[in-house]
């Protein structure tokens, strides 16, 4: 096997690792994540993970309290384990396709520089303390290692515990049930009917627990998203598809399919176009857009002329374009950059194939052979470039998060929060050491990559998902909490201070004292959740428990 590959992605696990080590604490959502795991108990816990709604991740959130239970605050262990699991997808895709001779070592390198150059991959270096969509990804890749690899057949019974274990992990390991499926349809050496039974089993049991256990909502439209050049709210989008969701949906596909096929739009907005309508483009979004459109057309137009060589780029052209496509479907409900993990993955593995198919046949001589080396070579420079923002981008992130824990800390509400230990140890190490300050950077760097900050000293532009996160109201509507008798008033500070209740005051026409009226900081779905299914809440007023949202 080639070495090539291997010492690419090695370096590119040194290097990117350098950089997030640099990165601490994220504050708002890892503080609350923790927090949660500190203060209650494991039957509170285990009834939280498993009565969640739209999105239903359990094992997630189990994992966050033993995690803490057994790790602590020790930030250096959950930087690992996110490093080692960046690690364990870059080392599952050179095992997969196993590149013999330079040629295929060189198309290797190039599929790998693409997974780790692709912006919907930023996402792999997350972590609130936990990183579901690595380990979700991971788990993809290894029913993808399984299935071709003929000595799994002996136990592929393997795949029934293995997707009973991804499902409730992420959302995104639904994918193993049409990869699974498809590769047997291939004849994938190591995958038989049991697997796919096992497989179909498993999903169902999922989706048992999940209906039974988990709040159904029946909202299409739960979310902000993207939509033509510009976000859009929630209610926004419900009046415009009230009455035609599933072209809402058909657009949010379209969009995760286009954003790794193209790098536009970005988390559903056409930012490449909207900056061309407002003459401002910069080169970086050329680069993004050209080299993605310039991988895709040569994918394409080498697939058409070149069919793969071995039953291995079979079965590996098959797996890639199973996650292209349904990878792109799981951003139905809204489109992010992260929801397109997977697709962009799997574009990865069609790069591959694609590109040693046209390296293996590469004419001996000829004006063919400069002109398709040429664009192979223009290509595998575009992503090395792209693999290089990685890194730019990652010290961007830990001067973001270490101005969480300073100048924007206040803002963020953290002198409001009761200062127990685990805010004060998480803070304190946030503080140990201050990165660099990313608008020091050369002026080049932000011609050449997409950054989250200008050398003019500009608050934080963030990336394309951030933005779409942040398409809520910073404050929402009044709204009624009645807490339980059980309530003190030390709870119910630390509570509002938790979850982010403002405003807070005694609703007079109750004369218990127990109905007090506020505003939610950030009503997203997930701290509306929080609040609805605390065990110290009793009833709500003015809340949409099937949409999760505070109405007016």
């Amino acid at each position: 096997m080639s070495r090539l590959p291997i010492v690419w992605a090695l370096g590119c696990v040194v290097v990117l690792g350098v950089a997030f080590w640099s990165v601490s604490w994220p504050y708002v959502d890892a503080y609350n994540n923790l927090n949660e795991a500190s203060r209650w108990t494991w039957s509170q816990y285990v009834r939280y993970a498993f009565g969640g709604g739209t999105e239903y991740r359990p094992l997630l959130t189990l994992g966050t309290k033993l995690a803490y239970e057994v790790v602590g605050l020790h930030l250096w262990v959950y930087q690992a384990v996110v490093l080692l699991q960046y690690a364990a997808v870059l080392g599952l895709l050179v095992w997969l396709f196993r590149p013999i001779g330079t040629r295929r070592g060189m198309a290797a390198a190039v599929a790998i520089a693409c997974v780790v150059g692709l912006h919907s991959t930023r996402i792999l270096f997350f972590f609130v303390p936990l990183n579901a969509h690595s380990a979700a990804l991971v788990l993809v890749l290894v029913a993808v290692a399984l299935a071709v690899d003929p000595r799994a057949r002996t136990f592929d019974w393997i795949f029934f515990p293995l997707t009973l274990v991804a499902l409730p992990v992420l959302e995104s390991s639904l994918l193993i049930a049409p990869l699974v499926a498809v590769l047997w349809w291939l004849k994938a050496p190591g995958v038989s009917a049991r697997a796919v039974a096992g497989v179909a089993a498993a999903v169902i049991v999922y989706l048992a627990v999940r209906f039974t256990f988990g709040v159904v909502q029946g909202a299409s439209i739960y979310t902000g998203s993207g939509l033509g050049l510009s976000f859009a709210d929630p209610e926004t989008l419900r009046d415009v598809f009230q009455r035609a969701p599933w072209l809402f949906w058909v657009y949010n596909v379209v969009a995760t399919f286009l954003t790794v096929a193209a790098s536009e739009p970005r988390a559903g907005v056409y930012e490449f176009v909207k900056s061309l309508l407002g003459g401002e483009t910069p080169l970086w979004r050329w680069w993004h857009v050209g080299s993605s459109v310039l991988t895709t057309v040569v994918m394409a137009a080498a697939l058409r002329s070149y069919r793969p060589a071995s039953s291995r780029d079979r079965l590996l052209l098959g797996s890639g374009l199973v996650l292209v496509v349904f990878g792109s479907a799981l951003g139905f409900l809204y489109t992010r950059d992260r929801i397109a993990i997977s697709a962009g993955v799997g574009y990865a593995i069609v790069l591959y194939v694609a590109i040693a198919a046209l390296l293996d046949r590469l004419p001996a001589s000829g004006w063919r052979r400069p002109v398709l080396a040429a664009v192979t070579g223009v290509i595998a420079c575009a992503w090395v470039v792209r693999s290089a923002e990685a890194y730019v981008q990652l010290r961007d992130l830990a001067w973001d998060y270490h101005l969480e824990w300073t100048t924007r800390y206040e803002d963020l509400g953290g002198p409001a929060q009761p200062q127990i230990e685990i805010l004060t140890s998480m803070r304190s190490a946030a503080l140990r050491d201050t990165p660099d300050n990313p608008r020091l950077d050369p002026a080049w760097t932000f011609m050449l990559f997409e950054r989250r900050y200008s050398p003019q000293g500009e608050e934080p532009a963030g990336n394309a998902d951030a933005a779409a996160d942040n398409a809520v109201p910073t404050l929402s509507p009044p709204f009624n909490v009645r807490w339980k008798l059980e309530a003190d008033d030390a709870s119910r500070v630390r509570l509002e201070a938790v979850i982010g209740l403002v405003d807070g005051r005694p609703v007079t026409s109750d004369p218990r004292g127990r109905t007090w009226s506020y505003r939610l900081r950030r009503p997203t779905p997930d701290r509306v959740r929080t609040l609805l299914r605390h065990p110290l809440v009793e009833d709500t007023a003015r809340i949409d428990a099937a949409r999760l949202e505070i109405v007016e």
